[in-house]
């Protein structure tokens, strides 16, 4: 039955992605929108050719991490193969469809619900698609299931006009935007939801999810990145926070009172080696805070050129922290860490306050 009410909570099963059928990605208005701050010149061009090899060793680490996983007594799901890429129409645009790359994106779950949400990349249009056999069977065991909705996607649809604080993102028109924001915005502790909100689209995302979840959860809006917050900090326990020193130090006054007084552990720097596999990034460099806690004690990090992070791995350990290290190749070019790239369905625990 699903159960999630933090991050940190006894993992007990979970979604691991798959990258199955990738080679290339249509470089469009959504995908401007969705890497907006990682964006660089070098990427304006009509699409991102990704490597035969690149894909399956990306493959080959998600196979892994599901093996060790597995092994640590967690029930594993993995979504449907995309056993043929093939091009779809809508009334507004045409895209691709893709594999489930990172199933923390367009996904929420808390409590008993799973929680499809507004697409922003129209790439993924129909990407969820691949793990309804997987939702339809936590629907039969109980599981509330539910979507937000789902948006139309022209061109006047998208709020480009990002902001820095909240105050600027609620004044102004909503009349032309949709609701679209993705799951990976938000971190779940206990009876309180943090969420990213950085413009009029991932508002009305916020408005939509406070009224969806009243009298079950306190959704916090905060103005940290452009999209994910997962990149930013990661909730380890209650009253411990990992966050990304390089940009996220500076904005701990943003997040909510209680949240402030919380231990920050900060993530050391990156050592600076480059896969020369990776020619493009699409994430930011400090994608190390995107760790998998499988229980309050015990992580799981990663290092995304194939070498273990030692210094952040140390780092947890001397703060008191059971660690496991996984391979995860080419995460800055995937978009994603272990967070991302895996899907808690169940974790032990109740929705206790912690705020």
């Amino acid at each position: 039955m699903v159960n999630i009410y933090t991050e940190w909570d006894t993992l007990r099963e979970v979604i691991v992605a798959n990258c199955y059928n990738i080679s290339r990605i249509n470089v469009d208005l959504s995908f401007k929108y969705f890497f907006h701050e990682n964006l660089k010149d070098e990427f304006i061009k009509n699409s991102i050719d990704l490597q035969k090899r690149i894909v399956e060793q990306r493959q080959e680490d998600l196979d892994n991490f599901s093996s060790f996983l597995i092994s640590q007594n967690i029930k594993v799901h993995r979504p449907e193969k995309l056993k043929e890429v093939k091009e779809f129409n809508t009334p507004n645009f045409s895209d691709w469809t893709c594999p489930v790359i990172n199933p923390r994106d367009q996904v929420i779950v808390y409590g008993d619900e799973i929680l499809e949400t507004s697409c922003i990349w129209r790439m993924r249009y129909f990407e969820n698609d691949l793990m309804k056999s997987i939702f339809r069977s936590y629907f039969l065991q109980g599981a509330k299931w539910s979507s937000s909705p789902r948006p139309i996607m022209n061109d006047e649809s998208y709020d480009f006009d990002f902001k820095k604080n909240l105050e600027e993102i609620e004044t102004g028109s909503f009349d032309k935007y949709e609701i679209m924001f993705d799951g990976a915005q938000c971190l779940k502790f206990g009876k309180d939801i943090l969420m990213n909100v950085s413009n009029r689209n991932h508002y009305l995302g916020y408005i939509w999810l406070k009224q969806h979840l009243s009298g079950k959860a306190n959704v916090h809006p905060v103005c940290l990145t452009d999209h994910h917050i997962d990149g930013m900090l990661m909730p380890l326990a209650p009253g411990v926070l990992l966050i990304n020193s390089s940009s996220m130090e500076q904005q701990l006054n943003k997040l909510p009172e209680k949240l402030r007084k919380w231990k920050c552990i900060k993530v050391p720097a990156p050592h600076g080696h480059k896969s020369d596999a990776d020619t493009t990034y699409l994430a930011s460099q400090n994608i190390n805070v995107n760790i998998l806690s499988l229980s309050e004690k015990e992580v799981v990090t990663f290092n995304e050129d194939g070498n273990p992070d030692h210094a952040l791995a140390e780092l947890l350990a001397k703060n008191g922290f059971k660690v496991h290290t996984a391979r995860l190749r080419h995460s800055r070019l995937f978009g994603g860490g272990l967070h991302c790239s895996t899907l808690d369905m169940v974790r032990d625990g109740e929705g206790r306050s912690f705020f």
